[in-house]
């Protein structure tokens, strides 16, 4: 009956908070919970995404939350307060702790992934890196750069404001760009010497960062050097003075960026509860309170808490060409950074991914 059709639309919606990654991509619609983690994609047309809580354009299939993402709230705000940032941090390991509990390494933990609600609680997406392959994620990819200390000491001497400022001017082209940014990416990701579920908690150590200064650590003008910066962490990793924030912030901030074997979490995720910038989280009922930074959504069609991406913002990458072809295609695989390949082991087997993107090629 159609009563019993309704009922089951909002029994399926129960299970999933998993959505589009913001305007302008598919929707990945997420088997998931109240923390808004998420173990197998859904069809498309599932009927999960028919709730208040998010806008479906029935002219190109995307849907976005009402409240936005991170990336775009930070963009407008110069930086969070602690009180604030205690808020979307906790949420935010409450999330990938979900991840983990699944099995999952999320491995993508950016602020472009940390969608709103209408409500202005957090919720996790983009789970393609959970199965699939990311060209920024794989150490080919880096391979003829060496671990030198970055150069761009133009942009590493300016002051912070003038820094965030820069910033957030370039990560607006770079959200949506065929380039990408290593920024949030843990140091052992690039390692050929493997790593675990840890690599996410340097990420929402990044992201930390980035709510209390104004802009990433390793922010360069370029991925090569942001890549630089993060393989040479223990020198690049550094707090401008004229940024004052709390020791309990920044030393959260040490213990997420920090060699695997030590970083907080790995006993477990009630190590990160417990930690001194924590103190008054409500961990059990943390979704049920107002969130830190209000939402304000006029109407269902409401896009206003969304960025606009032109087409013109789009960064094209620039690859130096040689007498050697195949390298040649290798390089062109910038163009990859930040698209996640659905499926790869499927495709690879029916050989509908070309040779020279399979890893280890």
């Amino acid at each position: 009956s159609c009563r019993e059709k309704m009922q089951e639309k909002e029994k399926n919606w129960d299970k999933c908070d998993l959505l589009s990654s913001g305007p302008g991509r598919k929707g990945l619609k997420g088997r998931g919970g109240v923390h808004g983690k998420g173990k197998f994609p859904r069809k498309e047309g599932s009927a999960a995404i028919s709730a208040p809580e998010v806008m479906k354009r029935e002219t190109n299939g995307h849907i976005w939350p009402a409240g936005g993402d991170m990336m775009t709230l930070l963009m407008k705000k110069d930086t969070l307060t602690e009180e604030e940032t205690q808020f979307y941090i906790a949420e935010t390991v409450l999330a990938i702790d979900s991840i983990h509990q699944l099995g999952f390494i999320h491995r993508d933990i950016k602020p472009d992934n940390l969608l709103l609600d209408s409500k202005g609680h957090v919720k996790l997406s983009d789970f393609g890196l959970c199965t699939g392959l990311k060209k920024a994620h794989r150490t080919e990819f880096y391979r003829n750069l060496n671990h030198s200390l970055p150069s761009d000491f133009t942009f590493q001497n300016m002051n912070s404001k003038r820094k965030a400022e820069t910033w957030k001017r370039n990560r607006r082209q770079l959200a949506f760009s065929t380039v990408g940014t290593p920024d949030y990416i843990a140091p052992e990701v690039f390692m050929q010497t493997g790593y675990n579920k840890l690599c996410d908690w340097w990420s929402l150590g990044v992201i930390m960062y980035e709510m209390l200064i104004g802009y990433p650590p390793f922010c360069s003008e370029t991925p090569q050097e942001t890549y630089k910066k993060v393989m040479n962490w223990k020198e690049t990793l550094t707090f401008p003075p004229e940024v004052p924030i709390s020791d309990k912030a920044k030393d959260l901030i040490l213990r997420f960026c920090c060699e695997w074997e030590h970083r907080i979490g790995a006993s477990g995720v009630e190590e990160i509860k417990s930690n001194p910038f924590f103190e008054g989280v409500d961990w059990e009922h943390i979704r049920e309170r107002p969130a830190a930074i209000s939402i304000e959504i006029k109407s269902i069609d409401d896009t206003s808490n969304f960025d606009e991406f032109p087409e013109s913002d789009i960064l094209k990458p620039t690859v130096a060409t040689s007498n050697h072809p195949e390298t040649d295609y290798k390089n062109k695989d910038w163009v990859f950074i930040n698209y996640t390949y659905k499926r790869f082991e499927g495709l690879t087997a029916r050989g509908a991914i070309p040779s020279y993107m399979k890893a280890g090629k």
